[in-house]
C-alpha cells in the first residue's frame, strides 16, 4: 500500500499544486503496509479519495496517512484521507456512499465515485467511514485486512 500511496500522491500532486494546497503522505517507512487485494482496484480507492479531497478543498492541505492497526479481529491497514475543505453537510452524509446521488456542492460529480469506492473496499473485506464537520474538513478512513 505504501507504494500505491506514493504513486497516487505523485500523480495527483499537480492538481494540489494548481490549487496551492499542500499534499502530504504520512507513513512509517519501517512498516509493512501490505494489504491483500487487487492492486488496480485499491489504486482506484486511493485516487478517488485523494482526488475528491483535492477537488473540494480550496485552501490548506490534504493528507494521506497509512497506519498499521489491530482491529481486534485481524491486523489491518488504516488509510486516512484528511482534508481542510468545507466538510459535508448532514443531509449529504446520509447518501454519501449511494449510487447516482450527487452531493449538493457545486463541484459534485455523478455520485458514483464514493459508491464504487465503498464497493471496492467491501469486496476486499474492508470498511470505510467518514468523519466530517462543516467548515472544518473531512477524514475518510478505510480499513483493509493485511491477510
Amino acid at each position: 500500500m505504501a507504494e500505491l500511496a506514493q504513486e497516487v500522491v505523485k500523480e495527483l500532486s499537480p492538481l494540489s499544486i494548481d490549487k496551492n494546497l499542500k499534499l502530504n503522505l504520512e507513513l512509517d517507512e519501517s512498516q509493512n503496509y501490505t494489504a491483500k487485494g487487487d492492486r488496480l482496484e485499491l489504486y482506484r480507492v486511493l485516487t478517488n479519495l485523494v482526488g475528491n479531497a483535492i477537488k473540494f478543498t480550496d485552501e490548506g492541505s490534504v493528507t494521506l496517512r497509512l497506519i498499521r492497526v489491530d482491529t481486534g479481529l485481524v491486523p489491518a491497514i488504516k488509510l486516512e484521507v484528511q482534508d481542510t475543505g468545507p466538510g459535508i453537510s448532514e443531509s449529504d452524509r446520509a447518501t454519501l456512499f449511494e449510487s447516482f446521488i450527487p452531493g449538493k456542492h457545486k463541484r459534485s460529480g455523478s455520485g458514483l465515485g464514493l459508491h464504487l469506492t465503498r464497493r471496492i473496499v467491501e469486496a476486499h473485506n474492508g470498511r470505510i467511514n467518514v468523519a466530517t464537520e462543516v467548515g472544518k474538513g473531512s477524514t475518510f478512513t478505510v480499513y483493509l485486512p493485511t491477510h
